[in-house]
């Protein structure tokens, strides 16, 4: 069925007036009357009846109407989705984070990406997780990329390097260690860890290139739970400092020989971004971290 036939027979039910519609549609009379003609030949029932002003619709005609109209409203909301994703100045991007870039680094980025006018009207999406979930977004699509750890065997994702965020340790204000200036990871192997619920194995790893025994505590699935369990000395942990850290009942303490957790931009190999997507993309990649504590 021809969508213009559609629209058009639309826009008579709308007015319903031959000469009007005909004029606004910058066609012949005749012409729309074929087009009317056509659609009714298809669903085999008159649209219209004839009135003392022009026409009417038939009982009929406006059951269709209903439906078609809803339809038009579709297509149009369908087309308009597409619009807005590729066009280069409202698009919309789709961004994964790991828990730990959520209280500063993440608003940061928005504010400097936004602060440039020809950026400003960009949508985002966000999803929150840990490494390997937040893989699972990209890999189905649902995010356009994550920012978070290295993995190993991803041959489907493409992982760049962004930062180098500073790991420091903490411990309840009530632990022997929380008097310290800074801190080892030796000391810290003698006391029980908290560790988050990933499985990168990045703070397992630390101690295990060190030689060092790690006895785990417990594990939890993001930072904040982490922080709170640290302040009633359910054990220490390790985690990349931020400034909300101080409103916690912690002790912050740096390590003697810096230690740094890298992140990354992952993303699928064979994707084809939009152009918001692709902007931001190069906007991450062209952009100098610096991270201190």
């Amino acid at each position: 069925m021809n969508i213009q036939n559609i629209e058009a027979f639309c826009r008579l039910a709308e007015v319903e007036h031959y000469g009007k519609v005909a004029d606004e549609l910058g066609i012949a009379q005749p012409s729309l009357s074929r087009m009317i003609r056509r659609i009714e030949d298809e669903i085999g029932v008159n649209l219209f009846k004839p009135s003392v002003r022009n026409i009417k619709l038939t009982k009929m005609g406006k059951l269709y109407y209903q439906k078609v109209r809803k339809g038009l409203d579709e297509i149009q909301s369908g087309a308009d989705t597409i619009k807005n994703i590729v066009d280069p100045y409202y698009g919309s991007i789709d961004l994964g984070f790991i828990f730990t870039l959520g209280p500063e680094i993440i608003p940061q980025l928005l504010k400097q990406f936004r602060s440039d006018p020809e950026r400003a009207n960009y949508k985002f999406k966000f999803w929150q997780g840990n490494t390997p979930r937040l893989l699972g977004h990209v890999k189905q699509e649902t995010c356009d990329f994550s920012i978070c750890s290295y993995l190993n065997n991803e041959p489907e994702i493409e992982f760049t390097h962004l930062m180098d965020q500073p790991l420091v340790a903490i411990v309840a204000k009530s632990h022997p260690y929380a008097n310290k200036s800074s801190i080892s990871l030796a000391e810290l192997s003698e006391i029980p860890m908290i560790l988050c619920q990933d499985k990168t194995y990045f703070i397992e790893n630390l101690f295990k290139k060190a030689g060092l025994p790690l006895n785990i505590s417990c594990r939890v699935e993001e930072d904040q739970a982490l922080a709170g369990l640290v302040s009633i000395d359910f054990g220490g942990a390790i985690l990349p400092y931020n400034n909300l850290m101080p409103f916690h009942d912690i002790a912050v303490l740096p390590f003697e020989t810096p230690m740094y957790r890298p992140v990354y931009l992952a993303k699928r190999k064979d994707i084809q971004l939009s152009t918001g997507p692709q902007v931001f993309e190069k906007f991450l990649k062209n952009k100098e971290f610096s991270l201190s504590l």
